[in-house]
């Protein structure tokens, strides 16, 4: 019986180990390793009340199912080691060690941990690009309101009618404005905290800080060497106010708010202490129709108080792996995810026609960008079937902006917000970005190879950006 329990638990873990890297790419496509070992670092209460979503595939795909292949297959070895026609014994003992080696290295391929290693012994790609704000002019021209709005998950994808029977951002296309034709990810900006930061501050996002980022703690931890958009608008007199549906402790969000200029901040946590109803909010957080209604009040009282500002907005509903379905949009006849999205479409082209129809865009320039590429939930194979597959992007404005470019990557959004909102930026480039509107002087590389995460381990100039800032 001893003998049945190691080889069960043997295979167990082999077969176990297997089914985790199935459901890690079920679940979150691709995830570097990099962006495992963030979330690990930065988890808490809230981490683990999110992750609740995805306990019950876990179960089966890691736990129940790999469990009940090993009682198999222990079962079946034992049969074979009694057996008389076995002829390699040393084979068969061998086997459980062989599933254990295999779970393991299925692990570590789904992870890419051989290319992680060999990545930070190459040159120091991202020092040679990094262009650091503090080292360029910034002026102040005519300020402009900045109204931002990272929809969660949102691909251009979504709008071809062929994959899913209709356009699911009608709405958004309706307003007009300008799109940029291709907005493609880069490593380290394919989730949500690193979509910010790497929209607002033109850097990947890659652990390095000693901190564990405490929300008390009276100094910058996150990126403290980093000059951010809320830096440069805060710099500039703007108030910089940040409504999400999430909670603001998730993966160090309200931490990176508020060491970067943002004034003002508010998630699930204080939407609850506000006074929020229950119907809505969903399991992750407040929905996207009650949040953006708190957003038209906000932006309502921001033009009216006469100091720029900029109201940055994440909505929640069109969250992997089944989205949620708030009261609003399954009133709006939503029945799946497919309605999901075509509902947040809709709302969010009802916000920002809002803000046209009271003359706001007379000093406001709004931008409506997917954080990033979708992750794997009900319309994937549809999604796969994709010519080519985009993260969303509309920037509107009177008159309409001009594109420099076809093709954008999150890190141009960073001197491209800092100029929509009326600060030129002298050579059109921060951080890693260029600015992708109005007429350029400034030559971009018509194709930008990516710089892997792992090799910012060996960059000495972004590993500067989380060292602590000494005091004059």
């Amino acid at each position: 019986m001893a003998a049945f329990l190691i080889r069960a638990l043997a295979y167990w873990a082999g077969f176990g180990l297997v089914g985790l890297a199935d459901w890690i790419g079920a679940s979150f496509g691709d995830p570097s390793i990099d962006q495992v070992l963030y979330h690990l670092r930065y988890s808490d209460g809230a981490s683990v009340r999110m992750s609740g979503v995805f306990a019950f595939t876990f179960g089966a795909q890691v736990l129940l199912f790999p469990l009940a292949f090993a009682a198999v297959a222990a079962f079946v070895h034992g049969r074979l080691a009694a057996g008389p026609l076995l002829r390699i014994p040393g084979l068969l003992r061998a086997l459980p060690h062989v599933a254990v080696a295999a779970g393991v290295f299925a692990l570590l391929l789904k992870f890419s941990v051989f290319s992680y290693a060999a990545a930070p012994f190459g040159p120091d790609r991202f020092g040679e690009a990094y262009v650091h704000p503090a080292r360029v002019q910034l002026l102040q021209q005519r300020p402009r309101n900045l109204v931002l709005i990272y929809v969660e998950s949102l691909e251009d994808t979504y709008g071809d009618a062929r994959l899913f029977g209709r356009d699911l951002l009608a709405p958004l296309h309706a307003l007009g404005g300008t799109r940029i034709a291709a907005y493609d990810a880069q490593p380290g900006t394919t989730w949500t905290m690193a979509a910010m930061v790497a929209t607002q501050c033109g850097v990947p996002l890659a652990v390095y800080s000693e901190s564990n980022m405490p929300e008390t703690a009276p100094e910058r931890v996150f990126l403290p060497g980093a000059l951010c958009l809320g830096d440069i608008l805060a710099a500039h007199g703007y108030r910089n106010v940040f409504l999400g549906g999430a909670p603001l402790s998730f993966a160090g969000k309200g931490r990176f708010l508020r060491d970067h200029g943002y004034q003002e901040v508010h998630g699930q946590e204080e939407w609850q202490a506000a006074g929020a109803a229950p119907e809505e909010s969903g399991a992750w957080g407040l929905h996207d129709d009650a949040l953006l209604a708190r957003a038209r009040t906000r932006l309502d009282q921001l033009h009216a108080s006469g100091q720029p500002f900029n109201l940055t907005l994440l909505t929640l509903d069109t969250h992997n792996p089944i989205g949620f379905m708030s009261p609003d949009c399954r009133a709006r006849g939503a029945r799946d995810f497919a309605g999901i999205v075509e509902c947040t479409s809709t709302q969010v082209a009802a916000f920002v026609q809002f803000a046209r129809d009271r003359g706001y865009l007379e000093d406001t320039a709004i931008v409506v960008i997917g954080d990033h590429p979708a992750m794997p939930n009900p319309l994937s194979d549809q999604l796969q079937h994709a010519s080519r597959r985009g993260i969303f992007n509309l920037v509107v404005t009177e008159p309409p902006a001009v594109p420099n470019t076809e093709a954008v990557v999150p890190f141009d959004f960073f001197p491209t917000l800092v100029q929509l909102a009326g600060v030129r930026v002298a050579g059109e480039r921060l951080g890693l970005g260029y600015a992708a509107l109005g007429r350029s002087e400034v030559r971009r590389p018509r194709e930008r190879e990516p710089i892997p995460l792992a090799a910012l381990r060996g960059s000495a100039v972004y590993r500067s950006l989380w060292e602590p800032l000494l005091e004059d």
